[in-house]
């Protein structure tokens, strides 16, 4: 018997720790359809057979989450405030991850969000604010038997169509007409988190806008999903992500155009400060642009990203853009004897041209490369210029004849026969004249015919523009001054205001009496609101009436309180009677 007991071994078993959730697959890691955070969050609560809100509640009891640098165990987790964003860059999204994978014991929910891309990728308009899906992708999904998940490339806002199916995202359920927010307390996947209804539809049934695989959504779609297949290759490193991506745009500039980052900035449509920034690692670029740029090179988004010998790099000195437009940029080759002698031919011309006109003759879009080349030169064109525009004394004899009699009378007589003359002073600048004093001494009748015609084509104008405030003081609504000034060919309003200033103010009064009565009449709408059962929401409200919701909380306090206040009741009982637990 002692031999027996002897033989037992009596040391406890190890027991491996046990997950609190069901450690549930991720689906689509490394692939463009990757899932993301929030659709694991609503897979893991359908899995569990809870609304959400529960097991949000349950994440929050049970899994303590330390904060980062401090010593002690902190449940600071924003559990009650989930968005897209927890599928980010954001400290939030770390939290999220990190409450997951101790509850399924899991460590690759990493992976399910863009932290890979944390100090790379800026967090400002990264994702939406609705909950947005491809009927298609769920309709195919569903019939081939597969699991129903949401995608992290739908919770992005520069991604607009499906990559595979090529039609636009919906964020509107076909049931209720209804947005929904990118969690609820009974959202599951593929049905609506307002009424139930499911959100997928065949293949064959939304072919209703198909987007053509050229178009520039498709590829900025596409591109956002090889984005997203790059994170399990990025080792969560932003350093070398940013050395990457400098070290690519710089050899795209030089290799693609010629080093010319203007040309290279004008061609993607950012601007030359941008790309001064990016090739020089002191900024990145937002995803808007990092796709722009994918888009209109037409180049794989894994060739700014990735470095060394891998299967996404590319060899920018053979490699050549698939876009339709791209040229590469020609390399203008200036001789610098040949743009001297061309500056000492300008001194000699009459009358003497500014700096500036001679460097766009030459090819220059500014002065500096001329004041390079012969500072001196230049400097002798600027002084010949301002000089052409001095009166010299009469010791110096008689100043040189810019033009002859028959050409000044030529010139005014064909500006007296247009229907729109030109003024006197106008045409004497034209023709090289500091003024118009040398045109009124010898043809005093046409320069007096001349501004007689102009007085009157003025007189006849400023009349049109008098029946114009006229009849818009009659109208209902009445325009705005700047709306007349636009239609009439102005940019400011002072013109009417110069010319009609008691027309103006009767405009004006006529506008604040129609304002009044508007809002007398929205009021009474609103107090209508007020009433209806069951109540209506503000923001059903404001859509109906064209207002928005900060105007009304401002202009009818009253009223906004008391509706606001109804339809909460109303959410109040209908969770009441939802919820039986």
């Amino acid at each position: 018997m002692a031999s027996i007991l002897d033989s037992w071994d009596l040391t406890p078993p190890v027991v491996p720790p046990r997950a609190r959730f069901c450690p549930l697959e991720p689906i689509g890691v490394g692939t463009p359809l990757v899932e993301g955070l929030t659709g694991y969050l609503l897979r893991l609560a359908e899995a569990h057979a809870v609304p959400v809100a529960a097991l949000t509640e349950e994440l929050r009891r049970c899994v303590p989450i330390a904060r980062p640098g401090s010593g002690g165990i902190e449940n600071d987790c924003p559990y009650g405030l989930l968005s897209y964003s927890a599928n980010g860059v954001e400290e939030s999204a770390a939290k999220w991850a990190r409450a997951l994978n101790t509850a399924t014991l899991r460590s690759d929910l990493r992976n399910l969000t863009l932290l890979a891309f944390v100090g790379f990728l800026c967090s400002l308009s990264l994702f939406r604010r609705f909950r947005t899906w491809c009927p298609a992708c769920f309709g195919e999904w569903r019939s081939s038997n597969r699991s129903i998940y949401e995608p992290l490339l739908w919770s992005l806002t520069v991604a607009r169509v499906c990559p595979y199916h090529r039609q636009p995202f919906v964020s509107l359920c076909p049931r209720c007409g209804q947005p929904m927010r990118p969690i609820m307390s009974l959202s599951r996947p593929g049905y609506c988190g307002r009424c139930g209804g499911w959100l997928g539809a065949t293949p064959a049934k939304a072919r209703s806008e198909v987007t053509s695989a050229m178009a520039p959504e498709h590829w900025v779609s596409k591109a956002t999903g090889d984005l997203l297949a790059l994170a399990p290759e990025v080792d969560h490193q932003p350093a070398p992500l940013r050395i990457a991506f400098r070290d690519n745009i710089d050899s795209c500039v030089r290799h693609l155009f010629n080093g010319n980052g203007a040309e290279f900035a004008k061609f993607v449509g950012c601007t030359p400060t941008s790309v001064y920034n990016w090739r020089n690692g002191k900024t990145t670029p937002r995803i808007d642009q990092l796709l722009q740029l994918s888009e209109r090179l037409r180049i794989p988004i894994a060739a700014f990203l990735l470095s060394g010998a891998g299967s996404g790099t590319v060899d920018w000195k053979t490699i050549k853009p698939d876009a339709t437009d791209y040229a590469a940029p020609a390399v203008l080759h200036r001789p610098r004897a040949k743009m001297r002698q061309s500056l000492r031919m300008v001194l000699n011309e009459h009358p003497a041209p500014s700096l500036s006109e001679v460097a766009r003759r030459l090819g220059y879009q500014g002065t500096e490369g001329l004041r390079r080349i012969n500072p001196t030169l230049c400097k002798r064109i600027t002084d010949n210029h301002r000089k052409s525009f001095q009166y010299e004394p009469h010791s110096h004899g008689p100043r040189w004849r810019i033009c002859g009699r028959k050409e000044v009378e030529a010139a005014l007589k064909a500006a007296l026969a247009k229907t729109e003359p030109e003024s006197v002073p106008r045409i004497a600048r034209r023709l090289g004249y500091t003024g118009s004093a040398p045109f009124f001494g010898p043809f005093p009748g046409l320069c007096r015919a001349i501004s007689l015609k102009i007085a009157r084509r003025r007189a006849t104008r400023i009349r049109a523009m008098r029946r114009l405030v006229e009849s818009a003081i009659r109208q209902n609504p009445p325009p705005t001054l700047r709306m007349l000034a636009l239609q009439l060919g102005y940019k400011d309003k002072k013109v009417l205001t110069r010319y009609f200033a008691g027309l103006c103010a009767e405009l004006l009064a006529r506008r604040r009496a129609v304002a009044k009565g508007r809002i007398a009449e929205v009021q009474r709408e609103l107090q209508s609101y007020t009433r209806l059962e069951p109540a209506p929401s503000m923001a059903e409200a404001c859509r109906k009436l064209g207002l928005k919701p900060q105007t009304a909380s401002r202009r009818f306090p009253v009223e906004y309180k008391l509706i606001v206040s109804r339809y909460q009741q109303r959410r109040r009982k209908m969770a009441g009677l939802r919820r039986p637990y």
